[in-house]
């Protein structure tokens, strides 16, 4: 049972809707993948209008490579029975220029665990198209922690387990379905989230540890490893990196970005799990995403510290750098740790915060037995669509009112079509009567639930506690 109201998730019906953000970049000359999301009765045909030299369509799918840097005004087009679609699309093509909207996608860490395996991320890929949760725009199929063993290779790089016995078939199988593929590391001397059956794994320095730095997990070593095992990634073929360490600094992490700038792939560069605000000027301009919280687990006091972290962050949101909310903690999972208690509206609330706050959002359930409920959280349209907005402007602060038991907040968000967005937030325990004020008039969306409730001058809504509304002020 859940008191906000949220539209069904139907991928495979319907006209063609296009679920694309309005921004797409590459850097020229490295390889793009580029799966186009579309709901919609199947089946679908697609075309494009004004693709760069370099790419090509093939189905639901743009790859190759862009040599000239430049903006392109792209234009998909998706057809069915029922009707059609079309979408603008710039794609800017310069150095260094992915993951310009927040990253969409899935993580292993909460689903699977240091027991992630090839197979298990291989049948992750293949139900994110089949459900049609893919549509909506999740292109990444990210591998965190668990996957290492020890160095060696062609590139004295650190080596997977026996349970991926072939990581180029991986991400080649994961590309031929459009999507992309991430992969976990740190500069420690060992990294966390170590398999049952192993001692330790290894992170991207070896050696005796350096006295500049932490000597959490044993420390950061002296030989630096960042050229090999990015020369290994890029051979393997994954597009995104996570790198994990406490406390994160900006010497480490300029030590691996170099490396990934330098590389013949696309990377994507997020630092976790301690990225403190005075760094805030590197990560903001460096790294795709950034963290600075707990680790998500599924029950409310740890949602609470979660939320709590936003408010050092507010002011960092632009372009291609995001504050990252960790993964989410949402349907079923195999990681013992994780205790999941979420009412259905906490788990509304835990994807409210992702998507409103301009967050990366990143399944990390098994995927079985996905229900309709958890399928309708991931695959709205319209809550997506806040998230990849490409005005960038921040969730803002609106109202805030924390007395007793109250404990009401509203945040702000403007919109790129001239709108502005409202999330009321009841983290408190009693039943809640909240008001926006507006200076006129206006058509109010109910975004969850996917309908327009009419027009007026005060948003007056009774919140049941730990649950959300989200409104869209035309």
């Amino acid at each position: 049972m859940h008191y906000t109201e949220i539209a069904i998730a139907k991928p495979f019906e319907g006209k063609p809707q296009i679920n694309m953000p309005d921004l797409f970049g590459a850097s020229p000359n490295k390889p793009v993948i580029l799966r186009i999301p579309v709901t919609g009765q199947r089946p679908i045909t697609y075309s494009v209008k004004n693709l760069p030299d370099g790419l090509t369509l093939n189905n639901n799918i743009i790859t190759g490579k862009v040599k000239e840097k430049g903006e392109y005004k792209v234009i998909f087009i998706a057809e069915n029975t029922l009707g059609a679609d079309e979408k603008e699309v710039i794609f800017e093509i310069k150095e260094n220029n992915v993951l310009l909207t927040p990253l969409m996608g899935f993580t292993s860490w909460n689903a699977f665990g240091p027991d992630v395996s090839q197979e298990k991320q291989e049948a992750i890929a293949k139900k994110m198209v089949e459900s049609g949760i893919a549509e909506y725009g999740y292109s990444y199929i990210n591998t965190d922690s668990g996957w290492q063993k020890e160095y060696g290779g062609e590139f004295d790089a650190i080596m997977p387990s026996e349970k991926f016995p072939d990581m180029k078939k991986m991400t080649d199988t994961i590309h031929s379905y459009g999507l992309k593929c991430g992969i976990y590391s740190t500069p420690m001397l060992t990294a966390w989230g170590c398999p049952k059956e192993l001692k330790s794994i290894p992170g991207c320095t070896q050696g005796e540890a350096d006295d500049m730095f932490s000597d959490t997990n044993g420390g950061i070593g002296k030989i630096r490893k960042e050229k090999n095992n990015v020369a290994q990634w890029t051979k393997w073929g994954f597009d995104y990196l996570k790198y994990d360490w406490k406390p994160c600094d900006p010497y480490n992490a300029e030590m691996m970005r170099r490396e990934l700038v330098k590389s013949q792939r696309d990377f994507g560069f997020c630092v976790s799990v301690t990225a403190r605000p005075e760094y805030i000027g590197y990560w903001s301009k460096y790294c795709n995403s950034y963290r600075q919280n707990w680790d998500s687990m599924g029950y409310w006091d740890n949602f609470m510290l979660i939320f709590n972290t936003y408010k050092d962050f507010i002011n960092t949101m632009k372009k291609g750098h995001f504050y990252d909310l960790d993964m989410l903690d949402i349907g079923t999972c195999e990681l013992e740790e994780v205790r999941r208690s979420f009412t259905e509206d906490e788990q509304i609330m835990a994807y409210s915060l992702r998507a409103f706050m301009g967050s990366p959002i990143q399944i990390s359930s098994t995927l079985e037995n996905l229900t309709e409920f958890e399928l309708s959280i991931y695959c709205n349209p319209e809550i997506i669509k806040i998230n990849q907005d490409t005005l960038f402007s921040p969730a803002r602060p609106y109202y805030i009112c924390e007395s007793g038991r109250t404990k009401i907040h509203i945040y702000k968000r403007k919109l790129s079509d001239g709108s502005d967005a409202y999330a009321v937030f009841n983290l408190g325990d009693i039943r809640e009567l909240t008001k926006i004020y507006l200076d006129k008039k206006c058509t109010i969306r109910d975004v969850w639930a996917n309908k327009d409730i009419g027009e007026t001058d005060i948003i007056s809504q009774r919140l049941e506690p730990h649950t959300v509304k989200i409104f869209k002020v035309k």
